[in-house]
């Protein structure tokens, strides 16, 4: 009896019979089977890899999106800050000022009769007083 590639049951391990694949024949034939899932399987996986990094790519594209507007927020409210921190630092050094001629005002007899000589156009009896007015440009 020859074998011929037919869909019959051949008896397998055990005595239990084995149904045999279909279309598969001995060399120069066509492809078997097997190695045709195989290929295919490998192609579906590609495609799934592919797939999966453009869904991971336009994740992080909207989050970038989502993003931007609040990353322009912080840039502006830092510049604001450091706008504020200037004119801190502006009022805190006229502060210092003012308290140390409030002081010296205070403490200090020359500097109050500087300040009242040079503010207050006031002088001694007989003394001479001359101011030099300046041009301005």
């Amino acid at each position: 009896m020859s074998r011929k590639a037919t869909n019959r049951k051949v008896a397998g391990r055990g005595g239990r019979p084995v149904a045999k694949a279909a279309g598969v024949r001995k060399k120069g034939g066509r492809p078997r089977r097997g190695k045709y899932l195989r290929a295919r399987t490998a192609g579906i996986q590609l495609v799934n890899r592919f797939a999966f990094g453009v869904l991971i790519a336009m994740g992080c594209v909207a989050i970038a999106i989502l993003a931007l507007p609040q990353v322009r927020k912080l840039q502006g409210l830092e510049k604001e800050l450091k706008g504020v921190e200037a004119l801190e630092r502006e009022v805190l050094a006229l502060k210092d000022r003012k308290n140390r001629e409030l002081t010296a005002l205070r403490n200090d007899p020359d500097y109050l009769e500087l300040v009242a000589r040079d503010r207050l156009d006031l002088y001694e009896p007989g003394e001479r007083v001359i101011r030099v007015r300046r041009p301005r440009n």
